[in-house]
């Protein structure tokens, strides 16, 4: 048998992440496009995962992606349920590198979501803030209290095996409906953010001229150095790569 603790948190997670699909679906399908939410896809893939490739040819696993007409991706949507923080970095760190990867191979996604539930730290969030990735959380007192209506506990000592133990038991004796019922409540009062953001991406004039609002200058060296430059506007962009043709033969005082 699987780990009640782990089994449990999992088959509350995956339960969230089908209403958040139909949440989207709802919002998304009238405007004509595809939620892609993994699977055998004709003309796409034959295996279960939704995969994404990268211009280095790295693949990402990605929970949710809104397609365009085009099959482009849209708007990538992660679903991410964590019990303890000590995994927070490790998973966050992934949604801010994949994200990253993807949305710079490809230019027509729109926007990056990440649905958290469970317990997520200040910093964790920043983090994942920092790369353009806007939250929505459910937090985990507000999971512990939907389940206590069911006369499940969510809530145990990370060493004690019995009570997981049970509550995985009643979790399964649940009728389906009740399931639903339990992700639908968990989500309650967050339907409407996800709606929100899903809607700013899909309704976005792509005829309303785009300005730049910040560059960045990624520089390697012959030393395998990284320095990062960021400007505001393409002038102040150009006039520093001018000043590095002063002294072509050695940067490190026009880098400092």
């Amino acid at each position: 048998m699987a780990n009640p603790a782990s089994a449990l948190g999992e088959a509350i997670g995956k339960s969230v992440e089908k209403e958040v699909q139909s949440i989207i679906r709802e919002v998304v399908s009238p405007f004509g496009l595809y939620v892609d939410t993994g699977g055998p896809r004709k003309g796409k893939r034959k295996g279960q995962k939704l995969l994404l490739v990268n211009e280095t040819g790295n693949e990402y696993q990605i929970d949710i992606v809104v397609e365009d007409a085009a099959k482009k991706p849209l708007i990538l949507v992660e679903s991410k349920y964590i019990r303890y923080k000590k995994h927070n970095r490790d998973k966050a760190s992934w949604t801010c590198v994949a994200h990253f990867k993807l949305r710079t191979t490809y230019p027509s996604v729109k926007k990056s979501i990440a649905i958290l539930m469970g317990n997520w730290s200040a910093p964790s969030k920043k983090l994942m803030e920092a790369f353009g990735i806007e939250l929505v959380e459910i937090p985990f007192k507000k999971m512990v209290a939907v389940l206590k209506q069911y006369n499940i506990d969510f809530d145990w000592p990370e060493n004690n095996s019995e009570i997981p133990r049970q509550s995985w038991k009643k979790y399964r004796s649940l009728s389906v409906r009740e399931k639903r019922k339990i992700a639908e409540e968990c989500l309650s009062g967050h339907k409407e953010e996800i709606k929100s953001k899903m809607l700013e991406a899909v309704e976005a004039d792509p005829e309303k001229p785009k300005n730049v609002d910040q560059i960045e200058l990624l520089i390697r060296t012959t030393h395998n150095e990284y320095y990062v430059k960021k400007f505001g506007t393409v002038q102040e962009t150009i006039k520093h790569l001018i000043s590095l043709i002063e002294d072509a033969k050695d940067l490190k005082n026009l880098l400092k």
